[in-house]
């Protein structure tokens, strides 16, 4: 794996670097090198937990941990940011001796070599970790980007006490170390304090839930978008959405829906790993509903057991059970000879309506229908008249297939 990889290059790098300056640092007798040497030998520890916790994070589910490894990133995240007020720490303590015991440096100019050759690796190292990090989106390995960051700090310390040293201001470096310890403290409070909310499963960017609601909420057959829940677990998002759909929350429509809200949640979101679609069928505050009839007879009307050559289709609404309007029109697809139920379907669909009562419907006519969330119910066999068939409409079932 490429985050695997880049703390594994860290690690071999950061080893070269503490020989060389802690061979550097006991020769010319610099004890900020040599101090800076240890500092990246905590470093090596760091890179080294991190590229564990990334082969860890990779590891498969098993029947004790059935969502993987994957927060092992985030654990080590947050060990690297105690490693980093370590460092901080360090730094101040460092800064107290160097302006108690300041000393002269010996081979100046191998050291100062030294120390602005470690300030260009850290500096190249740093770039390097955090490109992958992001590439990969691994909070534990921008988190060891970061702490190497603000190695290039201490290296360029080392570099100004040289120079110090030579120009006989042994002091100056430990201003600027507590200034620097300042910073790492921050950096470490802040990376702390992401892990731990990752940790306890927080989701902190609050837009990418606004933005999900809103897409969701404008899909066709969505009523009413409800909880949305994410939670990061090392590199992956896990995530699960409540909705509220029109018509029935069969396993076709359910199915079509989930891919459809899956592929906006992946738009706003990176490595999502699973989500979890809750759909449930809304209630229908009002039911517009279309029947087919044989003459123009208002609500006495008598039904037509036919789809497309149906003459007419009287549209009711109901609210409450009550009838709150009604209208009738001719179907203007009634006298063709070809694609009939297409074009009764495409009529239908103009009115808005949400339920069909009918008798007999083709393949193609109820598919249309079905994917456009309209709720088709069976038409009883005794009933003949309009009123009758609306006031039995709690009591008739619904279609799955198509009659013809």
């Amino acid at each position: 794996m490429l985050g695997a990889k880049a703390s594994k290059n860290a690690t071999f790098t950061l080893f070269f670097l503490s020989i060389l300056k802690g061979i550097v640092g006991f020769y010319s007798g610099s004890a900020a090198l040599i101090a800076d040497a240890i500092h990246t030998s905590l470093d090596i520890f760091t890179s080294l937990a991190v590229w564990i916790g990334l082969k860890l994070s990779l590891k498969g589910s098993e029947e004790k941990f059935p969502y993987g490894y994957y927060k092992a990133d985030n654990l080590v995240s947050l060990f690297v940011s105690i490693i980093i007020l370590f460092s901080g720490f360090e730094l101040v303590r460092e800064a107290l001796l160097n302006i108690t015991n300041p000393v002269e440096v010996k081979m100046q100019g191998i050291a100062l070599g030294t120390a602005v050759f470690s300030v260009v690796v850290m500096y190249a190292l740093s770039q390097y970790k955090f490109k992958v990090g992001k590439q990969i989106d691994s909070q534990a390995l921008i988190a060891d980007a970061l702490h190497s960051y603000t190695d290039v700090f201490s290296s360029l310390i080392v570099a100004i006490t040289i120079i110090g040293s030579v120009l006989g201001v042994l002091w100056l470096d430990s201003v600027g170390v507590l200034v620097i310890s300042l910073m790492i403290f921050k950096l470490g409070i802040g990376i702390a304090k992401d892990s731990i909310m990752t940790l306890m499963d927080a989701w902190l960017d609050k837009d990418s839930i606004r933005r999900i609601r809103q897409n969701v909420g404008s899909i066709q057959g969505v009523k009413t978008v409800g909880e949305i829940r994410l939670r990061k677990s090392g590199l992956v998002v896990f995530g699960e959405i409540e909705i509220e759909i029109e018509g029935d929350a069969n396993l076709k429509r359910v199915e079509m829906l989930s891919e459809e809200i899956e592929k906006i949640v992946e738009n706003e979101v990176k490595n999502l790993e699973h989500l979890v679609v809750n759909a449930k069928p809304g209630k229908m505050s009002v039911m517009k509903i279309a029947v087919p009839i044989q003459m123009q007879e208002g609500l006495h009307s008598k039904i037509s057991r036919h789809f497309g050559k149906a003459p007419y289709f009287i549209f009711i609404e109901l609210e409450d059970s009550k009838i709150k309007s009604w209208d009738i029109s001719e179907n203007p697809a009634s006298d063709l000879e070809k694609k009939r139920g297409l074009k009764t379907t495409e009529f239908l669909k103009n009115r808005g309506i949400n339920v069909l009562i009918v008798g007999e419907i083709g393949e193609s006519p109820f598919h249309n229908l079905h994917d456009s969330f309209v709720k088709m119910l069976q038409m009883p066999e005794a009933v003949e008249d309009v009123e009758k068939v609306v006031e039995k409409i709690s009591e008739l079932s619904t279609l799955t297939e198509p009659t013809e």
